[in-house]
């Protein structure tokens, strides 16, 4: 069953602010934004800060306006406030003690008094006594009376408070992605909960979170999925029906190993700020995160926004993981670069190439004529400072150049100076002239003007760059390099 009859649609995305925002988490708040809209629901944006050592405000910021960018606006969220707020979990700590409160009363939760040295000790011991790994905590807590806790409490000694697992349940629920999955009590350890400074640990409080924001249908990544047992655990002691789980395919690299910050190929490209900067578009971005782990069932490509709402659901989420493919984020940033109008592009080429050679604003539309030439192979608007480099540079590859060809260049430095209309047109003529008149190999003579002014054997028709750079700085080029 993939919706709950009769109930609202409610997703959420809960990143934690220690950080800029990750394609990973890009793409679970992707997917949640599109179900709830496919569904008329809503989404909420919580932020999950109770990390007071590793949080910073910079990151929630940066957080919203990535996902604005990309067009994912929140319902609900510390920028827009609901009635289920607050939505940020540092100010909802007398919420999570009220149900520490509650679980203390109903004896479904104790507090434990070892310390970190003490249980250290203790895996350390049942490793070595069991030769085993699966060490869970003892209990031995569970057996103090009340009078010792009592006792332990007044000295405020240092605690934590502990779920009381039923080791005889067993705990099963349908994942929306992965189908049927079961956790043993036997399996899940006594977790902590809650910490004597006031400090929910994850599960509990999202738990509590999820259930008094609504939430409907909880979308996360993989990795999560241990998490869930815990959860269900949880919802049961509470007396709550927990939401509908799907746990999504992790993202991998080109060797099929979870994607890391420490990959060389995908390091520079793995946040939403990253992406920015380098001049991919939120809207190629969204295309491609989309198809990452969902197919439509049909051989569609491309999607707008719109139309991801219109065709997203649950049944075309991939269990398996999906490959970062920055092949595949460049021919999708190539197509919508091309959907841009031309004043579109020149602007954003303008800002990119603005901001590396700091230039004044009389070179708009210089720098417009420039950007077009190198228009259809662009990937990211990043690469435009290195494919027009030669226009704003001199060129410092030093050219070996023979003695009959300089003889070419310094009779094509002639013929272009007694140019009285400095055009594409015209220039392409004196160059099929000179090539003719001076019997130089057409493919020679061609590759040879055009490493003397940029220094590369690639790039546009020469012509058109003759042009661009101007007569003057030709000149000056020509001269350079005799």
């Amino acid at each position: 069953m993939v919706e709950k009859k009769n109930k609202t649609i409610r997703t959420r995305f809960a990143p934690s602010p220690t950080g800029e925002l990750h394609i990973g988490g890009a793409r679970t708040a992707l997917f949640c934004y599109l179900f709830a809209k496919k569904n008329n629901g809503q989404f909420i944006l919580r932020i999950e800060d109770t990390d007071t050592k590793r949080n910073q405000e910079e990151f929630v910021n940066n957080l919203y306006k990535d996902l604005l960018w990309m067009g994912i606006k929140p319902d609900e969220s510390v920028f827009q406030t609901g009635e289920c707020g607050p939505y940020r979990q540092t100010q909802r700590l007398n919420v999570y003690n009220k149900y520490i409160e509650q679980l203390l009363e109903e004896k479904k939760v104790y507090f434990c008094f070892c310390s970190p040295e003490e249980l250290v000790l203790e895996k350390e011991e049942y490793i070595k006594k069991n030769k085993k790994s699966n060490y869970q905590y003892s209990r031995k807590c569970l057996n103090l009376s009340e009078k010792e806790i009592n006792s332990l409490l007044l000295q405020k000694a240092p605690y934590v408070v502990r779920l009381k697992v039923p080791q005889e349940r067993n705990y099963f629920f349908y994942d929306l992605v992965r189908g049927e999955v079961k956790f043993e009590g036997k399996d899940i350890e006594d977790f902590v909960l809650f910490r004597q400074n006031g400090i929910p640990n994850y599960n509990f409080a999202c738990v509590v979170d999820d259930y008094l924001m609504k939430i409907s249908h909880v979308l996360r990544g993989e990795e999560h999925l241990s998490n869930t047992g815990k959860q269900l655990v949880l919802y049961e002691a509470l007396g709550w029906n927990p939401p509908l789980f799907g746990h999504v395919s992790i993202i991998l690299n080109k060797q099929r190993k979870k994607l890391s910050k420490r990959d060389k190929e995908t390091s520079q490209w793995q946040l939403i700020s990253q992406l920015r900067e380098k001049g991919y578009l939120p809207q190629a971005i969204v295309n491609y995160l989309l198809l990452l782990g969902w197919h439509p069932g049909t051989t569609q490509e491309i999607f707008s926004l719109s139309e991801a709402i219109k065709v997203f659901n649950l049944e075309g989420l991939n269990a398996r993981g999906a490959v970062y493919d920055l092949e595949k984020l460049n021919w999708y940033n190539n197509y919508y670069i091309q959907q841009l109008t031309e004043e579109e592009f020149s602007e954003h080429s303008w800002q990119t190439l603005k901001k590396e050679y700091n230039l004044e604003k009389g070179k708009k539309e210089w720098v417009k004529q420039i950007s077009l030439l190198f228009r259809p192979q662009l990937n990211y608007f990043e690469e435009l400072t290195n494919l027009t480099y030669y226009f704003f540079r001199k060129p410092n590859k030093k050219i070996e150049v023979k003695e009959n060809e300089i003889l070419w260049w310094e009779e094509l430095r002639k013929e272009l100076s007694k140019l009285d209309k400095w055009e594409a047109e015209n220039i392409k003529s004196v160059l099929k002239s000179v090539s003719t008149s001076s019997q130089a190999p057409k493919k020679e003579f061609y590759l040879l003007v055009r490493n003397v002014l940029t220094g590369t054997d690639k790039g546009p028709e020469l012509p058109q760059i003759i042009y661009l750079l101007n007569k003057e700085e030709v000149e000056k080029r020509f001269k350079i390099n005799k």
